[in-house]
C-alpha cells in the first residue's frame, strides 16, 4: 500500500506540473497596521491605467489578500480601510502566467476622527462552503441559554445519541476542535466539556466531513469546530452573561470575559460558573435465561463546573508571533441513580424477587491544558510553526452502591449486597508538532511533523460491607496503566492547473505503539496487551468551480479511530448487582474509507453524496452475565457503512422571513461476529431540519426551528424510534445594543423527550423506553462594555488536542 500511495503522490506532482502553465495571473501580499497587527477586512482592489475598477476582495484575518485570473496589462493596486490613510501602489505590469507577489504593505493610520460607525450586517444563519458547512450560533435566536451539548444536538446534521455521542451525517468518531484545536477529550469528559460551555459565547459551529491530511488522521466522521467568540478590540472591552432555564431540573450559569489589545500584546480571558441537573429515566423489558428483567431507572446528575481559560499574543517582530493559552475545568459531579428491577422465572410465570438499588457518585475532577506556540513568516510565500502542548487530566470517583433483594410476595428482605469502591483515573498527555508551507509557482507545498506521548493510570479499590464497615477486597481491586506514543509525518500538494480547477493530493503517515498492564492478584489472560502498528491516510480531493453558478468536487480520504483509553481499561463499573459496564483491552482501532462527491448552486442549494466503510467499528453490546445480570462492552464489529445523501437550501423570502432547510438521508449497515455475538442491522436513516428567523417590529427577532428524526441505529445494535419536536426563540437589543434579552423554549410540545429502543441478539430480547429532560424554557441577558471596535487575529493550532478527546470514564 505505501508503494501505491508514494507512486500516486508522485506522478500527481509530475502532472500537475505539466499543467501548471495553463493557469492564469495572480496577485496577492499582506496588509497590515501599527505594531504589524493584520488590517483585516480592508477593501483591496485593482485599477487599471485609467483608474477603472478591474477586480476587489478584502484582506483575511492574517492581512492576506489575493486576486485571481488577472489578464495581462498594466495595473495599480489600491487598499481602503476606515481606520487608515488610502495606500495606492505604483503602477506595474502583469504578464501571462505571472505571480506578483507585494512585500508587506503597512498601512498609515488616518487622522481624521470618526466618533462612530454602526455596521448592522447578520450573517446568514447556515454558510456552505467549498470544505465546511457553517453553522452561525450568533445568528440563530433559539440556540441561546442552551450549553454546548445542546447547540450541537441543534446543528443542522448532527445528532446526540442516549449515551451522549456524537453522530455527524449517520457516522460516528466525531473529532470536536475548539478554536481550530482538538477538544483533548471524549466520552464523558467531553459532554462535561461541552456541558461547561455557554451557547451564548460560541460564534459559530463548523462542519468538516472529509479533513486534509494536515489535521490528525483520528476521526472517522470528521471534525466539528466550535469558533468561540473573541472581543479583541481596541483597549479593553469585555461581557458578561447570564442564562437560566427550567425543565423538570433547572439549569443556570454566569460567565464574564476580559480582553485587551495594545498593539502588539493581545490577551483575552474568560471565567464561566454553571450548575446544571440532569434527569433520565429508563423502563425497559428485558428477556434472557428463562427469567423476564422489568426495570426503572431513574437518575438525576447534578453538575457544577467552573471553566477559565486565557490566552496572551505578542509580535515579536513583523514577521514572527508568539501565542500562549490555557484552560482550566474543574468539575463536581453528584450523580444519584436508583434503580427497581423486579425479576420474574418464566417457568412459572412468578415474580420471584425485586432488587432495589442504588448507586451514588461524589466525582471531583480538575482537567488542565496548556500551549504554547511560535509562528515565524519569513516572506509572503512560505510560513513556519512550531507547537508544544500539555493536557494534565484527573478523576477520583467515589462510589456508595447498596443492593437491596426483596421478595415479591411478603415484600421482606431476602439478602442485601452492599459495595464501595474508588475508582482513580490519572492521565497526562505530552505533544508537540511542527508545520511549514511554501508556495512555488503555482503550487503550495505543505509538510509538518508531530509526537504524542500518552500515559494513563486508573486504580480500583473495592470495599465489601459487611457489619456496616467497609472491608477491601484484594480479589477485585486492581491497577490499569497505558501507554501510547504515536509519531506522524505529512505532506501535502495543492495546485491549481487550470483557473477553474484545483487540485489537493496528502498523504499522512502514523505510527502508534501501545502497552496496556493490569495488576491484579487474580491472574487473567489479558494482563498485558501490546501493539505497535503504521498506517497510511491518503487523501485527495479534485474541486471545479466557475465563481458564478456551478461548484463541484470529488474527494478521497482514509482515517482512523483509535479507542478511548478507559474502553481499552478491563474494570468492571457496576451500575447494580444486575447491570455493569466492563472495558476490553483487546478493542482495536478501527478504519475508514470515504467517498464524497459535493454540488454547489450558487453557494446556497448543496447537494452532497457520501459513501463510506469502516472497518472494526466500535459496537457496545449487551452480554448475559450470571443468568439475571447483563454488562455492557465495547467490541470490534466487522464492517459498517453508511450511503449518506445531504441536501441544504437557504431561501430569503421576505426582507423579514429567512428560510433554512437542511436534509439528511443514511442507508447504514451494521454486520458481524463479535465473539459469538450476531448482529446484523440495516436502516433507512432520515433527518429534517427547518429553520425560520423572522423580523418582528420595534427589532424583535424570532426563531422556529422544527426537526424530525427517522429511526435509528444506537451503538451498532439497537433500534432507536422516530422523534420529532419544536423550538423557538426570541431576541431584543436595548441601550444601544450593549444588553442583549433573549427568550428561548426547547421541544415546547414536548415530542423530542422519549425515546423507545429494542433489541433482540445474543440471548437477550430488549424493549425499553429512555426520557430525557428535553423541554425546557429560559432567558439569557448578555451586557457588553468597554470598546467595542472590532479587531480580530488569528491564532496557532494546538498539538496535544487530538488525544485528549478519547478520554471517557
Amino acid at each position: 500500500m505505501l508503494k501505491h500511495s508514494l507512486f500516486f503522490l508522485i506522478t500527481l506532482f509530475f502532472c500537475l506540473s505539466a499543467n501548471a502553465q495553463n493557469g492564469s495571473s495572480q496577485v496577492r501580499g499582506f496588509v497590515f497596521g501599527p505594531g504589524n497587527e493584520p488590517a483585516l477586512y480592508s477593501t483591496v482592489v485593482l485599477l487599471n491605467k485609467d483608474s477603472v475598477l478591474v477586480k476587489g476582495t478584502l484582506s483575511q484575518l492574517d492581512g492576506l489578500f489575493q486576486l485571481e485570473k488577472v489578464e495581462p496589462g498594466d495595473y495599480f493596486l489600491q487598499i481602503r480601510n476606515i481606520e487608515f490613510n488610502t495606500y495606492t501602489s505604483r503602477r506595474f505590469t502583469v504578464k501571462q502566467d505571472d505571480q506578483i507577489n507585494f512585500e508587506n504593505i503597512l498601512l498609515v493610520p488616518s487622522n481624521t476622527r470618526i466618533d462612530e460607525v454602526v455596521v448592522t450586517a447578520q450573517k446568514a444563519l447556515i454558510e456552505v462552503h467549498p470544505d465546511k458547512m457553517v453553522f452561525n450560533v450568533a445568528s440563530s435566536v433559539n440556540a441561546s441559554g442552551s450549553n454546548g451539548l445542546e447547540l450541537l444536538g441543534k446543528t443542522p446534521g448532527v445528532l446526540l445519541d442516549m449515551d451522549n455521542n456524537i453522530i455527524l451525517q449517520g457516522k460516528s468518531g466525531v473529532i470536536i476542535y475548539i478554536n481550530g484545536r482538538p477538544s483533548r477529550l471524549s466520552g464523558q469528559d467531553l459532554t462535561n466539556l461541552l456541558q461547561g460551555m455557554r451557547s451564548d459565547n460560541i460564534e459559530s459551529v463548523e462542519i468538516i466531513t472529509n479533513p486534509s491530511s494536515r489535521y490528525d488522521a483520528e476521526g472517522t466522521a470528521g471534525i466539528i469546530n466550535i469558533v468561540m467568540k473573541k472581543n479583541m478590540r481596541a483597549g479593553f472591552n469585555g461581557n458578561m452573561i447570564s442564562s437560566f432555564n427550567r425543565g423538570n431540573y433547572s439549569r443556570g450559569s454566569l460567565g464574564a470575559t476580559f480582553n485587551y489589545n495594545s498593539g502588539r500584546l493581545s490577551s483575552n480571558s474568560g471565567i464561566s460558573l454553571t450548575g446544571d441537573d440532569f434527569y433520565e429515566r429508563f423502563d425497559e423489558l428485558a428477556q434472557q435465561s428463562g427469567y423476564l428483567l422489568d426495570k426503572e431507572i431513574t437518575a438525576v446528575n447534578n453538575r457544577k463546573g467552573i471553566n477559565f481559560n486565557s490566552g496572551l499574543d505578542y509580535t515579536l517582530t513583523e514577521k514572527s508571533t508568539l501565542s500562549f493559552d490555557g484552560r482550566l475545568l474543574l468539575t463536581y459531579r453528584d450523580n444519584q441513580l436508583k434503580s427497581i428491577t423486579t425479576i420474574t422465572d418464566l417457568s412459572n410465570q412468578l415474580p420471584s424477587e425485586t432488587l432495589v438499588a442504588e448507586t451514588l457518585d461524589d466525582i471531583p475532577s480538575p482537567n488542565v491544558n496548556l500551549n504554547l506556540n511560535y509562528r515565524f513568516l519569513p516572506d509572503s510565500k512560505s510560513s513556519f510553526s512550531a507547537d508544544i502542548s500539555y493536557g494534565r487530566f484527573s478523576s477520583e470517583k467515589d462510589t456508595w452502591q447498596p443492593n437491596t433483594y426483596y421478595a415479591t410476595i411478603d415484600n421482606s428482605i431476602l439478602r442485601t449486597v452492599n459495595s464501595q469502591f474508588d475508582s482513580d483515573t490519572y492521565i497526562d498527555l505530552w505533544s508537540g508538532m511542527l508545520d511549514y508551507e511554501n508556495k512555488i509557482g503555482r503550487f503550495t507545498l505543505s509538510t509538518g511533523t508531530k509526537y504524542s506521548y500518552i500515559s494513563t493510570d486508573n486504580r480500583l479499590a473495592f470495599y465489601n460491607i459487611l457489619e456496616g464497615k467497609p472491608v477491601f477486597d484484594i480479589t477485585r481491586s486492581n491497577e490499569f496503566t497505558y501507554l501510547e506514543k504515536v509519531a506522524a509525518l505529512y505532506a501535502i500538494v495543492n495546485v491549481k492547473p487550470a483557473t477553474k480547477i484545483t487540485l489537493n493530493a496528502g498523504l499522512r503517515m502514523e505510527n502508534t505503539s501501545s502497552l496496556g498492564s493490569l495488576d491484579s492478584t487474580v491472574p487473567t489472560e489479558d494482563s498485558e496487551v501490546s501493539r505497535n502498528y503504521t498506517d497510511l491516510f491518503p487523501n485527495i480531493a479534485i474541486a471545479y468551480n466557475d465563481d458564478k453558478n456551478h461548484a463541484i468536487s470529488l474527494n478521497y480520504g482514509r482515517r482512523i479511530t483509535r479507542p478511548n483509553y478507559q474502553s481499552l481499561n478491563p474494570f468492571e463499573s457496576r451500575v447494580s448487582e444486575l447491570s455493569a459496564w466492563k472495558g476490553n483491552p483487546f478493542l482495536k482501532p478501527n478504519y475508514i474509507t470515504n467517498y464524497q462527491v459535493t454540488y454547489a448552486f450558487k453557494r446556497k442549494l448543496v447537494i452532497a453524496n457520501t459513501y463510506s466503510i469502516t472497518r472494526d467499528f466500535f459496537a457496545t453490546i449487551f452480554e448475559i452475565a450470571n443468568e439475571k445480570g447483563n454488562r455492557l462492552i465495547p467490541r470490534n464489529m466487522d464492517k459498517a457503512t453508511n450511503n449518506g445523501l445531504t441536501v441544504s437550501y437557504p431561501y430569503q423570502v421576505t426582507k423579514w422571513w429567512e428560510f433554512a432547510s437542511f436534509f439528511v438521508y443514511n442507508y447504514s449497515t451494521f454486520k458481524g461476529d463479535l465473539e459469538g455475538t450476531v448482529i446484523d442491522l440495516k436502516a433507512h436513516i432520515y433527518n429534517f431540519r427547518f429553520q425560520n428567523s423572522i423580523k418582528l417590529p420595534e427589532g424583535i427577532l424570532m426563531e422556529l426551528t422544527y426537526y424530525w428524526n427517522s429511526p435509528w441505529i444506537w451503538r451498532g445494535s439497537v433500534e432507536i424510534d422516530k422523534h420529532h419536536g419544536l423550538n423557538f426563540g426570541i431576541r431584543k437589543d436595548f441601550m444601544n445594543k450593549k444588553l442583549l434579552v433573549q427568550l428561548t423554549g426547547s421541544d415546547i410540545f414536548r415530542t423530542g423527550s422519549d425515546f423507545h429502543y429494542k433489541s433482540n441478539y445474543g440471548g437477550m430480547v430488549v424493549d425499553g423506553m429512555v426520557t430525557f429532560d428535553n423541554q425546557r424554557f429560559g432567558a439569557s441577558l448578555t451586557y457588553n462594555f468597554g470598546n467595542q471596535q472590532e479587531k480580530t487575529r488569528k491564532r496557532g493550532r494546538s498539538a496535544i488536542e487530538d488525544e485528549m478527546r478519547r478520554i471517557s470514564d
